[in-house]
């Protein structure tokens, strides 16, 4: 776990950077527009849903440059192999606690990356740690009725088997308040 702890550390900021200095213009080319304008008056999940799988695509090919048995292994709950062991990962913008998810069941071991993105698109701050969600209490919830959408939000007691990559883990809220929930301190770019 070491050497995927270690390759994350490395991957996280290269991520960034080339999203900041080549994937952001590029973006903007392609939507014809800068990245305030297109996403003004849009939600950060619409945000979300469309830089995520830019900045997935990105972490994926350093990876794989840094530890080759780290590849892609799309299926229901899980996104990556390391080695034997699949990975579920979720890419996030903004503050909070909670990552949100499909419906479907997924693999225990989570890879969970959060990015500050400024309005113009350009990435301040990063965040990234892999857990085992069988060795915490806390779970993905059950979809609702009206979407097939789950949140994940982590418990204090499940502090000790968090293992923050980048940045850090807290159990205060942002605004200082004591929490039950753990939340990531991002770090700056």
């Amino acid at each position: 776990m070491n050497q995927l702890i270690t390759a994350i550390q490395q991957t996280v900021p290269l991520v960034v950077s080339e999203w900041n200095a080549i994937k952001l213009p590029l973006f903007e080319s392609l939507v014809e527009q800068s990245f305030e304008k297109y996403f003004a008056g849009r939600q950060t999940q619409e945000k979300t849903k469309m830089v995520a799988p830019i900045l997935d695509s990105i972490f994926a090919r350093h990876m794989k440059n840094i530890i080759p048995e780290f590849v892609v292994a799309e299926g229901k709950g899980q996104d990556y192999l390391y080695g034997t062991i699949p990975f579920e990962s979720k890419i996030t913008f903004g503050e909070g606690g909670s990552w949100t998810g499909n419906g479907y069941s997924k693999t225990p071991w989570h890879l969970l990356m959060r990015f500050e993105v400024s309005a113009s698109g350009h990435i301040d701050k990063q965040f990234a740690m892999i857990t085992d969600l069988s060795q915490c209490k806390s779970a993905w919830t059950a979809p609702g009725e009206t979407s097939n959408f789950s949140t994940l939000k982590f418990l204090t007691e499940d502090q000790p088997n968090l293992i923050p990559v980048v940045g850090s883990i807290t159990n205060k809220t942002p605004t200082g308040r004591d929490s039950t929930y753990v939340f990531p301190v991002m770090q700056s770019v």
